[in-house]
């Protein structure tokens, strides 16, 4: 059974390991772009495993910013995490064990999370599952990072190969396969025009930080109240 399960999250994590190819592939270019070695950048894909700010981090870098910059920048960023951590305790708790299912969060992203989330839905989270999908994912990032740092110079500027859009179209999909009753498209609805309006009307740094996590704390409240 739990060879089953382990199998399953492997399987789970296929859709997500095709998306992170471009991603990472185009972070390992402009990491060596701004001078990081072939380990640096495959390091860093694996001791932080955030695409978004690996991303921050790059361009900062590049600006000539100071590292303290880098952390806070990150920290503000991922702070979403902890909502969605905070969501999976109710399905986890007292089927997997806490240290071991803290351990494997070790990988969770927006898309193991929704991936997650949507099988929590059907069938008892498992830790071989948690282990399958998340390490998998996990794994196919930093190759992803590896080759794009090996191929460095050769592919040049990949906003010209349409990289960039991948990871928009990929939280697309994620979001089609998570609606299924009426109030989650309000849900989802009213997270995207919060970010946009928040985006648009706050400072540029503080609107891009904070957007998200206002976005998803009112949204998911306003889910709570009109749930059908």
């Amino acid at each position: 059974m739990q060879k089953q399960e382990l199998k399953q999250g492997i399987h789970d994590s296929i859709p997500i390991i095709l998306g992170y190819l471009p991603l990472g592939l185009a972070f390992g270019v402009l990491a060596n772009e701004i001078g990081m070695s072939i380990v640096q950048a495959t390091l860093m894909s694996f001791l932080c495993f955030t695409g978004a700010g690996q991303y921050i981090a790059i361009g900062i870098m590049q600006a000539g910013g100071a590292v303290f910059t880098i952390i806070t920048a990150n920290f503000l960023v991922n702070l979403r995490y902890l909502l969605f951590s905070a969501s999976m305790v109710p399905y986890l708790k007292g089927r997997v064990p806490t240290a071991l299912g803290s351990l494997l969060s070790y990988g969770l992203t927006d898309e193991t999370y929704a991936v997650a989330m949507s099988r929590y839905q059907k069938y008892p989270p498992t830790a071989s599952y948690m282990a399958g999908l998340n390490l998998s994912s996990h794994m196919g990032w930093v190759l992803s990072t590896l080759l794009g740092a090996l191929l460095g110079s050769y592919l040049g500027n990949t906003e010209r190969l349409g990289l960039g859009f991948a990871l928009p179209a990929m939280y697309i999909c994620l979001l089609v396969f998570m609606i299924k009753r009426k109030s989650d498209v309000f849900v989802a609805l009213s997270a995207a025009v919060l970010c946009l309006t928040i985006g648009c009307l706050a400072p540029a740094t503080m609107g891009n930080l904070f957007n998200v996590i206002i976005a998803t704390v009112v949204a998911a409240s306003l889910g709570m109240l009109f749930n059908d």
